[in-house]
């Protein structure tokens, strides 16, 4: 999910600072990528670390084409100058200090999905403020890229997910740890209420844009969270602060009407509610609390199963990706 904690980043209003932009986050991202390759080549994850040597090669071929691009358009190169005003938070310091002595792969994939998510609502946010044609077209081109990698990324994090969850279950069972239930189902509706939040901005953006079909999924979507809100959270409606809906609504805000990008973030929210319900199962000793939390990964894996069919519908190239005809 993509972290949009402040205020959205400024914008971008020239060729030669997005150009300048665009240099420096596809560097950043080629260095970080080689960074994370190592860290899985040093626990012998092979497998991992090629996908992410892969995405470095591609990152310093992004490089090259905006260099390119540049002399071309600019008659020369990216100027560094102009980057500082503009230029969003990918990686963190605190992520490649995890990376390099956690070496887990699900947490380095969740690293480099995070990186992707937050460099494709960064090139949303430029294109859907932007009135140049021009640049929009530009900042559409980056964001496209940073959505085609977030996409191989996450499906490699659920695939590490799930391989790690037999060795979780196995620590847990062992060590005996049982979740705060009050402070597990607290955390559960926060993150239901906020996703609900999101999905009631994002059905409304797209209704003035006459995009029903996406709209009504919203719609949907959005009651099943409430409801599944009101049920973690029995003893009233205010489960979130408002910080947090202001947070959601401006996640689903920062794509404006486009309905690819408001589906692709919904699938990342809902990826992370999911992914905290299978590990609160994991970790729960009673039969009820694994009963329930059984039953809310089921339905956060099927709420995902049909935000991916209208997503592949709109962009055919993430379902080629994930190796999906139309389901997840």
């Amino acid at each position: 999910m993509t972290d949009l904690a402040g205020p959205p980043p400024a914008a971008v209003k020239s060729v030669d600072e997005m150009l300048a932009v665009a240099h420096a986050m596809e560097r950043e991202a080629a260095a970080r990528y080689a960074m994370l390759a190592d860290c899985m080549r040093r626990v012998d994850q092979r497998e991992i670390a090629e996908l992410l040597e892969g995405l470095a090669a591609e990152e310093r071929g992004h490089v090259d084409s905006v260099e390119r691009l540049a002399q071309r358009t600019l008659h020369h190169a990216p100027d560094p100058a102009l980057v500082h005003s503009a230029l969003p938070k990918t990686f963190a310091r605190e992520d490649e200090a995890n990376a390099a002595t956690l070496l887990s792969p699900y947490r380095t994939l969740s690293i480099a999905v995070r990186h992707e998510e937050r460099a494709f609502s960064f090139w949303s946010y430029v294109a859907a403020q932007s009135d140049n044609p021009a640049l929009r077209e530009l900042a559409e081109t980056f964001a496209r890229q940073e959505l085609i990698h977030a996409a191989k990324l996450r499906h490699a994090r659920r695939q590490a997910f799930h391989a790690e969850r037999a060795a979780r279950r196995a620590m847990a069972h062992a060590t005996g740890i049982e979740p705060a239930s009050a402070e597990t189902r607290a955390v559960a509706a926060r993150l239901e209420a906020g996703f609900a939040a999101f999905c009631v901005a994002a059905e409304q953006q797209l209704r003035s844009n006459a995009d029903l079909v996406t709209a009504d999924l919203f719609q949907s979507l959005g009651n099943e969270a409430q409801r599944a809100a009101a049920g973690l959270n029995p003893t009233g409606p205010h489960v979130t602060s408002a910080f947090d809906r202001q947070a959601a609504i401006r996640r689903s805000q920062i794509h404006g009407v486009n309905a690819a990008a408001l589906l692709f973030e919904a699938a990342g929210m809902i990826e992370d509610i999911d992914y905290r319900y299978l590990e609160w199962l994991e970790t729960s000793a009673t039969p009820a609390g694994r009963q329930e939390f059984e039953a809310r990964a089921q339905a956060a894996t099927a709420r995902l199963a049909r935000i991916n069919e209208r997503l592949y519908a709109l962009e055919p190239s993430i379902a080629i990706i994930v190796g999906r005809s139309g389901t997840e």
